[in-house]
C-alpha cells in the first residue's frame, strides 16, 4: 500500500507550526513518529493534503523534573526514551512500564508520547483496506450510518487503545495545548469526548506540546497491567492503571483507569468513595475490582472475546491491589 500524495512541512517553532495549521485548517494534520498516522493514510482512513511535522521544534523531545512542579514531558518524547528513562523509572514506574509495553522495540523508537495519547480509536470494521470499504457498507466512523459491531446503534463504538493516557490520568497528569502564542493547561481526561467517531475535543489549529505529572506524595504505589493476545505488537484488549496513596494503613487517595474497553479511557470515579479511609485488604481489593468490572462494557469489535476482556479487568485490578498490599504484609 502506498501513501497518498501530500505536502510535508517542517516548522522550526510552535508559532510557525500553529501558523501552518491555521492556514491549511482541516487539510492539515500534525505528525511526530507517524506510526499510527501513516498506516491510516495507507488505508485512506486519513487523506490530508498537508502533513506538518513536530520533529524540529525545540524542547518537545525533553524530559525534566522539578520537585515543586513534578515531571514535564515533551509531546514528542519517543516511547523508548520514556521507557528507559532512569528518572521516570524511579519516580513514576507505571509510566515507564506502560511505555515499555507498547508494540515492539522498533516501533517504540519512532512512536511518541503525544502520538500514543492522541491515537485514533480502532475497530475491526474500521481499520480495514480500501477493498474492504468497497465491499462492505461504510460504518459510522467512515461516514456511513451503520455500526457493524452494534447494528441497532446510532453511535460509533470504536475503541480507544492507548497505553499511556490511563497512567497519566491516574497520576493526575495535565496536557499543554498551544495556540495563538498561548498555552492552555487541562487534565488529560478532559481532552476525550467519549465518542468513537470523534474521540478528542476539537482543537483546531492547536498543538499538544507537553504533558506534566505532579510530584507524587510519599508513600505511593503505581502500576499498569495490559491484556493482549501476544506479548508484543498488540494494542491492549484491556488495560488498567492504578495510583494509590496511603497514610499508614489507611487509603488516602486511589485512582483506577481502564483502557481498551470503551471509546475513551474510563476513570472509575467511585473507587475512592469505596476505599477512602479503609485498610487495603483482600476484601476491599475484591470490592474495587467488582466496581471496575461493572464499569467495563466492551463490545465485539476487537480481536479478543468481549466477555473475557471484561473479566480480565476484574482480575488485573484485583492483582494490582493485592500487589500493593503485599509489601506491607511482608514487613
Amino acid at each position: 500500500m502506498n501513501l497518498p500524495h501530500f505536502n510535508y512541512h517542517t516548522p522550526g517553532s510552535l508559532d510557525e507550526c500553529a501558523a501552518l495549521m491555521k492556514t491549511f485548517r482541516e487539510q492539515a494534520v500534525l505528525v511526530a513518529g507517524g506510526t499510527d498516522l501513516y498506516v491510516r493514510m495507507k488505508h485512506r482512513l486519513a487523506t490530508p493534503s498537508h502533513v506538518v511535522s513536530l520533529g524540529r521544534i525545540p524542547g518537545m523531545h525533553q524530559i525534566s523534573f522539578d520537585p515543586a512542579r513534578g515531571l514535564t514531558l515533551g509531546a514528542i518524547v519517543h516511547l523508548s526514551v520514556l521507557a528507559g528513562s532512569h528518572l521516570v523509572k524511579e519516580k513514576y514506574p507505571a509510566l515507564a512500564e506502560a511505555a515499555s509495553l507498547v508494540a515492539t522495540g522498533q516501533i517504540r523508537n519512532m512512536a511518541t508520547l503525544g502520538g500514543n495519547v492522541l491515537q485514533e480509536t480502532r475497530c475491526l470494521y474500521y481499520n480495514r483496506s480500501i477493498l474492504w470499504k468497497k465491499g462492505v457498507p461504510s460504518c459510522i466512523k467512515r461516514g456511513g450510518t451503520v455500526c457493524h459491531s452494534v447494528p441497532q446503534s446510532k453511535r460509533c463504538f470504536a475503541v480507544y487503545q492507548g497505553d499511556i493516557a490511563p497512567v497519566l490520568i491516574v497520576l493526575r497528569g495535565k496536557v499543554f495545548i498551544y495556540a495563538d502564542k498561548e498555552a492552555e493547561e487541562m487534565p488529560v481526561e478532559d481532552i476525550f469526548t467519549g465518542q468513537g467517531k470523534d474521540p478528542f475535543k476539537r482543537t483546531d489549529q492547536k498543538i499538544v506540546s507537553a504533558f506534566t505529572v505532579p510530584a507524587l506524595p510519599y508513600p505511593s504505589y503505581t502500576a499498569y497491567r495490559k491484556y493482549r493476545l501476544r506479548d508484543g505488537i498488540d494494542f491492549p484488549l484491556a488495560g488498567c492503571a492504578l495510583a494509590l496513596q496511603m497514610d499508614g494503613k489507611k487509603i488516602m487517595d486511589l485512582r483506577i483507569c481502564l483502557t481498551g474497553i470503551g471509546s475513551s479511557p474510563i476513570l472509575i470515579k467511585q473507587a475512592i468513595e469505596i476505599a477512602h479511609g479503609r485498610e487495603l485488604t483482600p476484601t476491599l481489593a475484591k470490592d474495587l475490582s467488582d466496581a471496575a468490572f461493572k464499569e467495563a462494557h466492551p463490545v465485539a469489535n476487537l480481536g479478543g472475546n468481549p466477555d473475557r476482556r471484561r473479566l480480565m479487568i476484574r482480575q488485573m485490578v484485583q492483582e494490582m491491589l493485592n500487589g500493593a498490599a503485599a509489601p506491607k504484609e511482608a514487613k
